[in-house]
């Protein structure tokens, strides 16, 4: 009786083929050009179509030899969830961080060492104070002597009567990293299959390699940039290893991918469910079959997308990076603390950090289904295009001999900062808009009294375990060699900072200007033009007056000239402003800048005659107007 309902239910819904579906499209866009109105043309080149359908799954080439994109583990999903701690503080601060983190659910930690630091086996018993070894999984990065951070690890165990073989974590020996971050030349690429091979002996459960890919992203990098270039200093390790005698498999076992997941929802689902697919025809040219050379994915969430002002929206978009990298399989997830572009370090942060996931699992139930975007006609499809155009990538590199090879050319840097350089563009123009800097800001906010430390500059960012000197990107690292020319590196950059600059400068000079919102008018163009203004002038700090639509341009007038305005803001429809401009500018030039929103064609020249020199519109760079504004305010 159920399947008799259920054919009579779906007999009343003919199928309507694509054919028809675009007919009807084409009709409803009334000659409006289709590539243009409805296919969205990502930075990672991929041409994103309006709807699938089943259909679109035939002609996918990567996804039909994916095999299974389930990954390991207990459960369907199950992923570890890790702290990220740095070397700020005490020893014994530090250490207390990490029993809380390990106490509030955290069951991995990394820790983030810095390049001076030493790991000698009194400062690690120190950091690991009151922690069993092998009870958690403690795992490292930055450090450039993971040979004797093990023996020290391997110490630390036997001091406290563990044997070493019940270590886990990784010890994040990166050398390609470390020359794509710092410019320093790699030494020797031999002695990590010796280290490798000693701890497949003693450590079975320790990943020894980590291939820093989330470097890439939080430098600007689109994510096939991050990904493809990821694969290629992978497979530069693989060819180190197995060459050293190291079997493929076991090869595979002590490395990790680590991945930055930014808020790009469904592209970052994508783009990790195609590294594993990546890394599968990786694993089949060392002769692995895919599903047994499955790589260890650690996703962090991006720093690039942080902000200093509104930090609080941090935790939004580290909760999105998180759904983004669980739902892709990720391994282990990683969410950065919401106040680290302040400087601050907080337990709390530490905590929220840890709840975002914990959340996740236990009240969302990520946890429960296995490779949930399978069988998702739009998914499956941007997996596939993230797949080839990452493929491509990574065969580039290969032929100009590897990722080493291509980054001392400069070729890779070449790749990313240009990357960069279209973002940053889509910034200052408002383009990428940032929830809280260039989108929404609260212009009340104040942060400089609550910062711990002095606010970077707009082309450096906290680095995470460093002794805290900032460093530009793109800039060389010291050489005296003149036989090895100094090396341009990949500095991880905040978007935000650009504009926080602004306001930054804004709060220090003390002045704080305010902008008066003029409105008057027809309603509609009056009510979004201030709308518009408002957010314009708020990225900067400024202090918004906004008042109900004047009768008459007179009343506005003096109510301008009471609030002490320092910016008159006009806000009404482009046909008024030929008659408001003049009168406005004329009875306030001497004591307020008049500013005009909008860019009235038909008027402009007549309004430039009349002394109007300003003009605030969407196609207005927002960050080097507000540079301008400034410097005529707060510098005069």
């Amino acid at each position: 009786m159920k399947e008799q309902f259920s054919r009579q239910l779906f007999s009343e819904f003919p199928g309507i083929s694509t054919r028809e579906w675009e007919e009807k499209i084409l009709g409803d866009l009334k000659g409006a050009d289709y590539q243009k109105s409805l296919i969205w043309k990502s930075e990672e080149g991929i041409d994103v179509k309006p709807y699938y359908r089943e259909e679109d799954l035939n002609s996918l080439q990567y996804l039909r030899h994916a095999g299974s994109l389930r990954k390991r583990g207990d459960g369907p999903n199950n992923w570890i969830i890790c702290q990220e701690i740095d070397l700020k503080g005490t020893l014994k601060e530090v250490n207390f961080r990490i029993r809380q983190a390990l106490k509030g659910g955290a069951q991995s930690i990394r820790i983030h060492l810095e390049d001076p630091w030493k790991p000698d086996p009194g400062k690690i018993d120190q950091l690991l104070e009151g922690i069993r070894p092998g009870e958690a999984e403690i795992s490292f990065r930055g450090s450039m002597q993971a040979d004797l951070l093990y023996e020290a690890l391997v110490q630390l165990a036997r001091s406290r009567s563990v044997a070493p073989s019940y270590l886990n974590g990784g010890l994040g020996a990166d050398p390609l990293g470390k020359l794509a971050e710092t410019g320093i030349p790699v030494a020797s690429l031999e002695n990590l299959g010796e280290l490798v091979k000693k701890v497949m002996k003693k450590s079975p459960s320790i990943r020894v390699v980590s291939v820093n890919g989330a470097l890439l992203q939080n430098v600007g990098s689109t994510l096939v940039e991050e990904l493809g270039f990821a694969l290629a200093m992978a497979n530069e390790y693989m060819a180190l290893l197995t060459s050293s005698g190291i079997d493929a498999a076991d090869a595979v076992a002590r490395m990790q991918l680590d991945l930055s997941t930014g808020t790009n929802y469904f592209m970052e689902i994508a783009k990790l469910r195609a590294a594993r697919i990546l890394w599968g025809r990786i694993c089949e040219g060392y002769g692995i079959k895919p599903n047994q050379g499955k790589i260890h994915i650690h996703s962090i969430s991006s720093l690039w997308n942080m902000t200093l002002y509104d930090p609080h929206v941090n935790i939004l978009r580290g909760t999105s990076g998180a759904m983004a990298a669980i739902t892709g399989g990720a391994d282990q997830v990683s969410v950065l603390p919401f106040e680290l572009p302040s400087g601050k370090y907080s337990l709390f942060s530490d905590r929220i950090a840890r709840n975002i996931q914990i959340i996740l699992r236990e009240e969302s139930y990520f946890d429960r289904v296995a490779d949930p975007a399978a069988g998702s006609y739009y998914l499956e499809s941007l997996t596939d295009a993230m797949a080839e155009k990452a493929w491509e990538l990574f065969l580039t590199t290969e032929s100009r001999g590897g990722f080493r090879k291509a980054f001392e050319s400069g070729w890779v840097q070449e790749v990313v900062y240009s990357s960069l350089q279209r973002k940053k563009e889509n910034v200052s123009k408002g383009r990428l808009r940032l929830l809280g800097t260039n989108a929404y800001p609260n212009f009340y906010e104040l942060i400089l009294a609550k910062l711990d430390e002095f606010p970077p500059a707009a082309d450096s960012t906290p680095d995470r375990g460093s002794s805290g000197k900032q460093k530009s990107p793109g800039k060389h690292t010291l050489s005296t060699d003149p036989d090895n020319p100094p090396l341009k590196t990949l500095t991880p950059f905040r978007f935000a900072s650009l504009l926080e600059e602004v306001r930054l400068q804004t709060e220090r000079s003390g002045k704080r200007p305010k902008v008066f919102l003029f409105k008057y008018g027809d309603p509609r163009w009056m009510t979004a033009r201030a709308m518009f203004s408002g957010s314009f002038f708020s990225c900067a700090g400024y202090e918004i007056l906004d008042h109900p639509g004047f009768k008459s341009i007179r009343s506005g007038i003096n109510a301008a000239r009471d609030s002490g305005a320092d910016i008159v803001v006009l806000c009404s429809s482009d046909e008024t402003y030929s008659e408001m401009a003049p009168a406005v500018h004329d009875a306030l030039k001497k004591e307020s800048l008049v500013v005009v929103t909008g860019y009235p064609e038909d008027s402009v020249a007549d309004l430039r005659k009349a002394g109007i020199e300003h003009f605030v519109h969407v196609k207005t760079n927002l960050l080097e107007s507000l540079r301008d504004f400034n410097r005529i305010l707060l510098e005069s």
